[in-house]
């Protein structure tokens, strides 16, 4: 059966994401092509499409939606530029991967997909961490039932962000600090894990700097299913590649190191009399390029990514639940 034609992709933003994390993926996959690069910066966008082989380059994004060739678009700009720059893809018939989180807010979130719908196109959001062998192999067990009926799940992510000149420290170009930052890929997998969930309690601070966004969140949850969690974001600590501790009735799984791009992790399922199973190792997959492999093929095969963009949306969900109790307070 021959091969389908590879997806012809283009990045919006030429920052460090884009930079260090999804352009150098293109040079992996068989079913995508770097095919242009976009920023306000021409010159930029230049310099980024010799560095990473791609034939295009644009200086506005009117003229890269005009461009035949693309079928895709990533999008890698500042939080407050996801939607309106999302819409405008979708609108011109492209299909749209995002960086995180989705959207500033829910209702921006629902504004994207309800054009993503009337565009017939596909929209989703870079949840990387899905797709880390060591977190796919917790979703397995659970699904089968090795950790029995699931009562707890705890997930920290963090990293020290000392103050500077970073538009993530802007609250009116990033709509939050550590929660808005890193909360999406600790609810997304929660998701996962626990299914439909909901934010119970909770609070954003400033425990060590006194940026204009929080350096520290930390909220309560509980699922439909009865278990509960807890979910905590930081900007202030020492610590990176996030921390899972799921607990259930039959059996417990901690994993280190699998929700950032971290060397190494480690992960521990530890049964009844004090059997464990315990596995480390270097990260040898890039969950960036497993990523952008799965949506080309969605896109390419007429089916979702494997993130869908109503998990998505019910992350959006959770991410401004914890704000509106902070702005009640």
């Amino acid at each position: 059966m021959p091969m389908a034609t590879p997806i012809r992709w283009a990045i919006v933003g030429c920052g460090r994401v884009a930079q260090r994390r999804v352009a150098p993926v293109f040079a992996h996959l068989e079913n995508a092509i770097l095919h242009a690069f976009c920023s306000r910066d021409l010159s930029r966008a230049r310099e980024f499409a010799g560095r990473f082989g791609a034939p295009a380059a644009y200086g506005s994004l009117d003229d890269l939606l005009r461009d035949p060739a693309v079928d895709a678009v990533y999008v890698a700009l500042p939080n407050v530029l996801h939607a309106p720059t999302a819409i405008q893809c979708l609108n011109a018939g492209k299909h749209v991967l995002c960086d995180k989180p989705l959207a500033m807010s829910a209702a921006e979130a629902c504004a994207m997909a309800d054009a993503a719908q009337k565009a017939d196109r596909t929209l989703s959001v870079l949840h990387q961490q899905r797709f880390h062998p060591a977190n796919q192999r917790l979703l397995e067990l659970i699904r089968i039932g090795e950790l029995g009926r699931l009562l707890s799940i705890r997930i920290h992510i963090g990293f020290f962000y000392p103050p500077g000149d970073l538009w993530r420290l802007d609250p009116a170009r990033s709509g939050g600090g550590a929660w808005m930052d890193l909360a999406p890929h600790a609810l997304d997998l929660m998701l996962q894990c626990g299914g439909p969930m909901q934010i119970t309690a909770g609070r954003v601070r400033n425990l060590c700097f006194d940026y204009p966004v929080e350096d520290d969140a930390r909220a309560e949850l509980s699922f439909q299913s009865g278990a509960v969690g807890a979910v905590e974001t930081s900007y202030c600590t020492h610590a990176y590649g996030g921390r899972i501790e799921v607990y259930g009735e039959s059996a417990s799984f901690i994993a280190d190191g699998t929700l950032q791009a971290a060397p190494r992790y480690r992960t521990m399922l530890r049964k009844p009399g004090d059997v464990m199973e315990i596995d480390e190792q270097p990260a040898s997959v890039d969950c960036f390029e497993s990523a952008v492999q799965d949506f080309s093929a969605a896109i390419s095969d007429g089916r979702p990514p494997r993130v869908r963009i109503e998990d998505a949306l019910a992350v959006m969900d959770a991410v401004d639940a914890l704000y509106r109790m902070a702005r009640s307070r």
